[in-house]
């Protein structure tokens, strides 16, 4: 049996859905003009822009062959595990501490050494304290204390 190429044909299916919610969804804002753009202009813009360019990577993996798709659900459940990690400990802890123990959750399928996982976890760490503490000033304590 002839195996579509799933990756593309899910890829661009779910770009077409996402621009199509968006460019919808943004109607509800006055468009304005190119000269004088309106609160809704640029979402509607990328919105049916994003659709366009599913399209054109959904349509041509109708036809070409491609391996199945494979889950691999090692992965897919330490990502949401240290997502929801991430969550659970950012009130209490800080974006430090939680950053740097959903990226070690996040790390558990890599196969690198340890000592590696604590450098990225770090750098991870520090980025987003950069990012989101100093840089945006969001109200969200760096430590716990």
């Amino acid at each position: 049996m002839k195996h579509r190429d799933t990756h593309d044909l899910v890829g661009g299916i779910a770009l077409v859905v996402i621009g199509v919610f968006f460019g919808l969804y943004a109607s509800r804002y006055t468009m304005g003009t190119a000269g004088r753009m309106g609160p809704g202009y640029f979402p509607i813009v990328l919105g049916w822009l994003l659709a366009v360019l599913g399209l054109l990577v959904a349509l041509p993996a109708w036809w070409r062959q491609g391996a199945p798709i494979k889950v691999q659900w090692r992965n897919l459940a330490t990502g949401t595990a240290s997502i929801v990690l991430f969550a659970a400990l950012l009130q209490p802890l800080g974006v430090v501490v939680a950053a740097f123990g959903a990226s070690m959750v996040a790390l558990i399928p890599a196969r690198i050494p340890m000592r590696q996982k604590l450098v990225v976890s770090a750098v991870v760490s520090g980025l987003t304290v950069l990012i989101f503490v100093v840089g945006l000033q969001m109200t969200v304590s760096a430590l716990p204390w």
